[in-house]
């Protein structure tokens, strides 16, 4: 499957290596965590993240990938520890480094 950065369409914006390793680590963690529970969306603790795999070489916007779908969609605005993707619509966390500080 051809992956192309979601702002400008360009295939060098996705760094290959990280894309990657997130397909094959959400792989896992689907087959020996998520599978086998109920309660998945229920409890964050157990839903994946989503995973940054580039930046946007015109744009500086970074560019995400959903550990469901797999798609390639814009960095999301999260409302503190979770996000919903634009393409399946399933509800995944933010990764630690973006979330929001809420007081």
């Amino acid at each position: 499957m051809e992956y192309r950065c979601p702002y400008c369409g360009s295939r060098s914006c996705v760094n290959e290596s990280a894309l990657s390793l997130f397909l094959r680590a959400s792989e896992r963690v689907a087959r020996y965590m998520v599978e086998e529970r109920d309660d998945v969306d229920e409890d964050p603790n157990f839903r994946p993240s989503f995973g940054e795999v580039g930046i946007c070489k015109k744009t500086s916007k970074r560019i995400w990938t959903c550990p469901y779908c797999h798609s390639l969609i814009p960095e999301l605005e999260s409302d503190g520890m979770t996000a919903r993707c634009p393409e399946c619509g399933r509800e995944a966390n933010v990764a630690p480094s973006r979330r929001k500080i809420v007081c």
